[in-house]
């Protein structure tokens, strides 16, 4: 036990350089005194977000300036959406309330619900944001740097607002599995399609060359939809970046244990490929070197095993100080992350749980539908 220990350390030690490394390597904006404004489509697919949309048109009032139209489609809402909505169209110049179609065969709902958006869009620059989203005072000032030509895709992680147990386990996770695994600086150096990562919250892009790429329609089936997105515009040779968001926006994406078990669920092991085989070298992985310190730790304090108790706990601080550094710096329940081993377990029981529902081809449940890969 203690060598698996020795080895689990050196593996950690790795992993914190590497985290290091990789948190510093989001692009940059570049200063200018007085950049171009690049008036922005704000496109907004809303299905059943009364309790959400109204913070989030509330904070765009005060940054109009940057803004050229804000779209809302309501897609099939049964609750006071657009209602809402309209309650805000004097406050808000440009705003227009779009009834979605029904749903056709073969498309997923946020995907049919984007593509209607980008058709009614009239900006060079289109900003999908969900409605769940806040975007902070400067957001969109901030944003304006990175249209300057660089970039024809833009996605941004925005802070994440979490209040229940498995929001503070799982939502952290997302900025993490980026951040321990994806080279940050491939994902705007290479047009190769595997170094992909996106969040849909937050995607800006250029309309011209979302429609060149073929746009949602191109990838009308795909549940992960920002990642195949981004994927698109890669093969179609158009440049993307990914961005720290938390300048941005901020967002809570779930308010209950079971609905961040089911929207997490719909996207983890899709967001391998749906490869079996490395949905489950990951889940052993973080079993290895997250979990088992914490077993081997306490094992070893029953049993009066001094040199396994100290790398034990050498194995559990290293892992700590790298949920520290990726949580402090996403500013996302960064105090939680003494408790790294309990989120690692509750992501490898819902990798599982993807697994299954994949295998027995029951389909992923959201929001009243049901997605088949």
């Amino acid at each position: 036990m203690l060598v698996l220990l020795l080895i689990i350390n050196f593996l950690l030690l790795l992993q914190l350089i590497w985290v290091l490394y990789n948190s510093t390597a989001f692009p940059k904006s570049f200063t200018q005194r007085s950049p171009a404004v690049k008036p922005l489509s704000i496109l907004i697919p809303a299905r059943n977000e009364a309790d959400n949309i109204g913070q989030l048109l509330e904070s765009l009032i005060p940054q109009q300036d940057y803004i050229k139209e804000i779209l809302v489609l309501d897609d099939q809402s049964t609750d006071g959406t657009a209602t809402i909505v309209q309650q805000f169209q004097l406050k808000l110049k440009n705003l227009k309330l779009i009834q979605g179609k029904e749903l056709p065969s073969g498309w997923t709902g946020k995907n049919y619900a984007c593509h209607q958006l980008g058709q009614y869009a009239e900006g060079d620059w289109l900003l999908f944001l969900d409605a769940d989203v806040t975007v902070e005072k400067s957001g969109l000032l901030l944003l304006q740097p990175y249209l300057d030509g660089r970039y024809h895709m833009i996605s941004a992680f925005p802070r994440q607002r979490v209040h229940t147990f498995l929001e503070r386990m799982l939502v952290p996770f997302m900025v993490f599995l980026v951040i321990c695994h994806l080279p940050i600086r491939q994902v705007t150096k290479t047009q190769d399609p595997k170094f992909t990562a996106a969040h849909g919250a937050f995607i800006c892009i250029h309309k011209e060359s979302y429609q060149n790429a073929g746009g949602h329609a191109a990838i009308k089936s795909a549940i992960v939809d920002d990642m195949e997105l981004m994927r698109l515009m890669k093969r179609s040779q158009f440049p993307v970046a990914l961005l720290r968001g938390e300048k941005f926006a901020s967002m809570r994406m779930y308010e209950a244990n079971r609905s961040v078990w089911l929207g997490f669920r719909k996207n983890i092991f899709t967001g391998t490929g749906s490869n079996i085989f490395l949905t489950l070298f990951i889940c052993v992985l973080y079993a290895l070197i997250y979990v088992v310190p914490t077993v081997c730790f306490v094992s070893a304090l029953l049993f009066d095993a001094t040199q396994t108790t100290l790398a034990a706990a050498l194995a559990y601080m290293i892992g700590a100080i790298i949920k520290f550094i990726i949580d402090f710096q996403a500013k996302t329940s960064w105090y939680t992350f003494f408790l790294y081993p309990i989120a690692c377990t509750c992501f490898i029981l819902l990798a599982m749980d993807a697994v299954r529902i994949h295998k027995q081809k029951e389909g992923y449940e959201w929001k009243g539908r049901r997605y088949y890969e």
